[in-house]
């Protein structure tokens, strides 16, 4: 087992445990600083980033678009300009 996973399994168990970082850290015999930034990796790895590829549905003469951020928010629009979208985008 890499010390990614091993470390991911206990972000995952520390998830899971009710305990504060601080406190699991220590229990487990590990650099608060350590665990933490773990944590943080891990946690930036579940959540996804970047761009999306965007394709057309079937019918692409329906000029309708949803773009929905991370956090869950969505936003539906018909008849989009770029100029639009690119400021909804870079709003997040």
């Amino acid at each position: 087992m890499s010390k990614q996973e091993e470390m991911y399994n206990l972000v995952t168990e520390y998830r899971n445990s009710g305990l504060s970082a601080k406190a699991f850290s220590k229990e487990k015999g590990i650099s608060s600083s350590t665990f933490c930034y773990w944590v943080r990796k891990n946690k930036e790895e579940d959540q996804p980033g970047g761009f999306v590829e965007v394709t057309t549905g079937s019918n692409s003469s329906a000029r309708e678009l949803e773009l929905i951020y991370p956090n869950g928010v969505r936003l539906q629009m018909s008849s989009p300009d770029l100029a639009l979208i690119a400021g909804l985008v870079k709003l997040y």
